[in-house]
C-alpha cells in the first residue's frame, strides 16, 4: 500500500495574501496614471501605435501625451497626483514607477512641446519627481506648479522654459549648471548658457534666473484646472 505523501494545509486567508502580494510585486508601474476629464483631441504614442486618448485611458511609461488646438486633459497618478495637459502640447512619461516604498517611486515628465498644470501627490517622495525640457530641469518640494516651453522670445528672455510656482516650493536647474528656487508667485527661467556680450562691461547672465517681467499669456488656465483640486 502506498503512502499518501503530506501536504501542509495551509489557510486561505494566507494563501490569498501571498497570492495579492505576488500580484502587486509584478503588476506594472507602467499603468500608473488615468485620464479623468479631457476636452478636444488627444493621443498617446506608444511606440509605433497613435492610440486616440479617451477618458479613462491609462497612460505608460514610455508614452507621449499629445494635446491638438484647443484641446486639454486631466490626469489623476496613482500617488494623488493630477496633471492638466494645455493645448497644442507634447509630453513624454519618461519614468512612472509609483508602487512600492515612498522613497523608492519615481516620476519623470518631459515635456516636448507646449506646457502643464502640476498638483502634487502625498505618496510619493518629492525629490522623486521631475520635469525635464531641452534647457532646464525641475525638481518640487509639495507644489502646485505650471510650465511652459516657449518656442519665442519673451521680453529681454530667449526662447525656453518658464516655471511659475503657484503653491510650494520649485528649484530650476539649466544646462550651465546654475539654479534658482522659486517660491509661490514668483517665475523664473531657463534656456540655453549665453555667450558673454561684447564690449565693455559684456556680463553674462546665468541660464537659470527669476524673471520680474510680465510674461503676458504664457499661463492661461485652461477649462479643466477647476476640477484639479
Amino acid at each position: 500500500m502506498n503512502a499518501t505523501p503530506f501536504r501542509p494545509s495551509l489557510p486561505r486567508p494566507f494563501v490569498l495574501a501571498v497570492a495579492l502580494a505576488l500580484a502587486c510585486a509584478f503588476a506594472p508601474d507602467a499603468q500608473a496614471a488615468r485620464i479623468m476629464f479631457l476636452n478636444g483631441q488627444i493621443q498617446i504614442q506608444r511606440g509605433d501605435k497613435l492610440l486616440r486618448a479617451v477618458v479613462g485611458s491609462r497612460l505608460r511609461q514610455g508614452d507621449e501625451f499629445i494635446s491638438d488646438a484647443n484641446s486639454e486633459a486631466l490626469v489623476r497618478f496613482d500617488d494623488g497626483a493630477r496633471l492638466a495637459l494645455r493645448s497644442e502640447s507634447r509630453l513624454e512619461i519618461t519614468a512612472l514607477k509609483l508602487k512600492g516604498r515612498p522613497a523608492y517611486r519615481q516620476k519623470t515628465i518631459k515635456i516636448l512641446k507646449g506646457g502643464l498644470r502640476y498638483i502634487s501627490g502625498r505618496a510619493t517622495a518629492k525629490n522623486n519627481v521631475s520635469f525635464v525640457t531641452s534647457t532646464a530641469t525641475i525638481g518640487i518640494r509639495g507644489t502646485d506648479i505650471e510650465i511652459a516651453v516657449s518656442p519665442d522670445a519673451i521680453n529681454t528672455d530667449p526662447a525656453g522654459t518658464y516655471l511659475k510656482v503657484n503653491t510650494g516650493i520649485a528649484t530650476l536647474a539649466a544646462a550651465d549648471g546654475t539654479q534658482v528656487d522659486v517660491d509661490p508667485g514668483q517665475i523664473a527661467f531657463g534656456g540655453e548658457p549665453e555667450l558673454v556680450p561684447r564690449g565693455p562691461g559684456g556680463v553674462k547672465r546665468p541660464a537659470a534666473r527669476r524673471i520680474v517681467e510680465s510674461v503676458g499669456g504664457l499661463f492661461k488656465a485652461g477649462q479643466l484646472d477647476r476640477l484639479m483640486k
